[in-house]
């Protein structure tokens, strides 16, 4: 599927202003004694049981909340039954990508079920046997062959400096390294291509991109396949036209951002203009490469088992690339559930309306809380792209194609739907949400059926576990636990990322202790999950108000939309500035100040201390950022003398910056 974002942010700043009373209100808080990537539950038990039964009967009304209605095929007037499988065997095979997304046959849906069945049925313990590691440190009888080597190699040049582990974005880590002198190899297990299906990002991502060197201008004209002005953000509970805010409506709110999103560019040209740039430069691609494991020798580098009948790449540095279900990153994680889980399902077909198909929808809901009984309560959110027009002759209003996700937000509880349920919700709600289709089965052509599941933890980014070896991307977890896919998320972090790594190479820094520091705690990323939490609801979870998330949502989208660009454009490119999240907590407060204890009921007091104390640490970054920044980096890399207290200044300089969402210069943007 295509590597997109979309962050559906809202202020819970405005708690802040009812923490006295809180403190008041609630005797007492169990302190949460968990360590971050375990998930403890919230204990309902905290809040105090007169203040539950208060707000009984104002968060759930019975006689517009009830729960009882027709089944699936009847809302939609169609047989759902098995419309998945029809539509998957009538697409024409393709040549299928790699990464999340990269197949879209029927029987890749079905992997995919198995192995979402397998996460979900799967329980913690401590009884659990991990599987043979696939990073060895070490010991060289398990690896004899990249021993050997390793040990051949000692005190002489190794094969490469870095080596990247996965080449769809791995390709652009590996151009940015290159063009910083380093001798680069990229590992892909497939074909290193991209797909048809566009990916949607914005103009500024791009041109930064081009200021590094990765991509050109031209690059980018020619891999930009559609354009349009920008996309809508909204929230009703049902698909009517509004008008003014959720206060006044009981409705919901939606709004328009420029030049978010708005750009459909072409994965294929990229990755080809990458890939021929950086082997012109010396860059070696290995495709079709399965990699087997990976082997560290401190002391000397590190090696990657490629099989018996291929020759061990030998470098100083690993960089793992290879997305959220890297072998890396799943035996570092092993033995913890996912804390979150969004799961996506969608397709790219014409047939829709042309006139129409002229905007994006960045995140949008129609519906309220579905209740799926045994399955659990979710919200379903929308995004859609148009796709091929302005650009290339193709003018707004030209083209009927489409694509169109689904997506919630989640736990990776065993009794949560399969995902053939949420695909056949989408072909239910799909004529809802797009009023031109009937029966999409009929109606529409497809070219693609999207499906994926992004599972995400609380400790990330993920610090390495070994020597020699640095998750970046995906693997890391530095997107956003609100986005599915990371090219966003690359844009942004990859100056910072091969900088440090630059400096780490050339200071001889390559232990996990080092390293690490590249992938330090950023406040904003963690104040993120809280944001996640309240759009899901946990099984059996008491007092769900139906309207609660597109209340929540409408409300707070209207104050961000009233404060400008500068306010919500960041939060729709996945980056929560401390700025623009305290700008907002008296204007939320304001419009519907009743809304705010119900908002703590939802999460629960724990997780709102904890995301209070993210707050904070956003705000300590924003300040160092502000007022240490400007003079201690100079002064600091001028008088330093040991490489390894300069190098760390640095990082703690990078994670300011980017811990408070400081990177996103708003100042280019219009104030209104």
């Amino acid at each position: 599927m295509k590597v997109s974002r979309h962050c559906a942010p809202f202020n819970l700043a405005a708690i802040l202003l009812l923490w006295p009373s809180l403190v008041f209100s609630f005797s007492f808080v169990r302190r949460r004694t968990q360590k971050l990537g375990n998930y403890v539950p919230t204990d309902d038990s905290l809040i105090g049981r007169n203040r539950v039964m208060s707000l009984r009967a104002y968060v759930v009304d019975p006689k517009t909340e009830n729960s009882s209605g027709a089944s699936a095929e009847e809302k939609a007037g169609f047989d759902t039954r098995g419309i998945t499988e029809r539509i998957m065997k009538s697409i024409q095979a393709e040549s299928q990508a790699t990464g999340a997304g990269g197949a879209s046959t029927w029987e890749a849906f079905q992997r995919a079920e198995q192995n979402w069945a397998r996460l979900k049925a799967y329980i913690p313990s401590s009884e659990d046997v991990p599987p043979p590691p696939f990073v060895v440190e070490g010991d060289g009888s398990s690896k004899p062959r990249c021993f050997e080597k390793l040990q051949q190699q000692k005190d002489k040049s190794l094969d490469y400096d870095i080596a990247i582990c996965g080449g769809t974005l791995g390709i652009f880590f590996a151009m940015a390294l290159q063009l910083k002198g380093h001798k680069v190899c990229v590992i892909e297990a497939g074909k290193l291509r991209g797909r048809e299906q566009e990916w949607n990002i914005s103009m500024d991502e791009l041109l930064h991109l081009k200021k590094l060197g990765v991509l050109s201008q031209q690059d980018i004209d020619d891999a930009v396949q559609t354009e349009f002005p920008g996309c809508r953000s909204g929230f009703k509970n049902e698909e009517v036209p509004v008008t003014d805010g959720y206060p006044k409506n009981g409705i919901g709110y939606e709004c328009f951002t420029k030049n978010v999103l708005n750009l459909g560019v072409s994965p294929k040209i990229l990755l080809e203009r990458v890939s021929e740039r950086f082997e012109s430069m010396g860059g070696v691609i290995k495709q079709e490469t399965p990699l087997q494991g990976v082997f560290v020798l401190n002391d000397i580098g590190a090696a990657l088992d490629l099989g018996e009948e291929t020759e061990p790449i030998t470098a100083s540095l690993i960089m793992d690339a290879m997305g959220n279900n890297s072998p890396i990153t799943r035996q570092q994680r092993f033995g913890n559930k996912p804390d979150g889980v969004c799961a996506v399902v969608g397709s790219c077909a014409s047939g829709f309306d042309a006139e129409t198909n002229i905007l994006g929808d960045i995140i949008y809901t129609n519906t309220m809380i579905q209740d799926k009984k045994e399955n659990g309560k979710m919200q379903y959110f929308w995004e859609a792209f148009p796709v091929g027009i302005g650009r290339n002759g193709n003018e707004p209003g030209s083209s009927d194609v489409k694509t169109t996700y689904m997506f919630t937000y989640m736990d990776a509880d065993q009794r949560r739907p399969s995902l053939e349920t949420m695909m056949e919700d989408y072909f239910t709600l799909l004529p809802q949400y797009q009023s031109s289709i009937k029966n999409p089965e009929t109606d529409l052509d497809f070219t693609r059926v999207l499906f994926a599941y992004f599972p995400t933890y609380r400790e990330s980014p993920l610090k390495p576990a070994f020597d020699r070896v640095l998750a970046v991307g995906d693997a890391s977890g530095i997107q956003s636990p609100l986005s599915f896919g990371g090219f966003g998320a690359l844009t942004r972090h990859l100056d910072r990322i091969t900088e440090a790594v630059t400096e780490a190479m050339e200071c001889n820094l390559l232990n996990k202790a080092d390293l690490g520091e590249i992938n330090a705690y950023t406040p904003n990323l963690s104040a993120a999950w809280m944001f996640q939490k309240a759009m899901s609801i946990k099984i059996g979870q008491p007092f769900v108000s139906k309207k609660f998330i597109n209340r929540l949502l409408a409300t707070n989208f209207e104050v961000m939309d009233n404060m400008g660009p500068r306010t919500i454009t960041p939060f729709l490119q996945d980056v929560v500035r401390f700025d623009g999240l305290v700008g907002s907590l008296a204007k939320s407060f304001i419009a519907d100040p009743t809304f705010m204890p119900v908002i703590v009921t939802w999460v629960g007091i724990p997780t709102l201390v904890e995301w209070l104390g993210h707050l904070f640490m956003m705000g300590s970054y924003a300040a160092l950022d502000s007022f240490v920044t400007p003079w201690l980096g100079p002064i600091g890399n001028a008088v330093l003398r040991d490489e390894r207290t300069r190098y760390h200044l640095n990082r703690k300089i990078d994670a300011w910056r980017f811990g408070s969402g400081s990177d996103f210069d708003v100042t280019e943007l219009p104030k209104e």
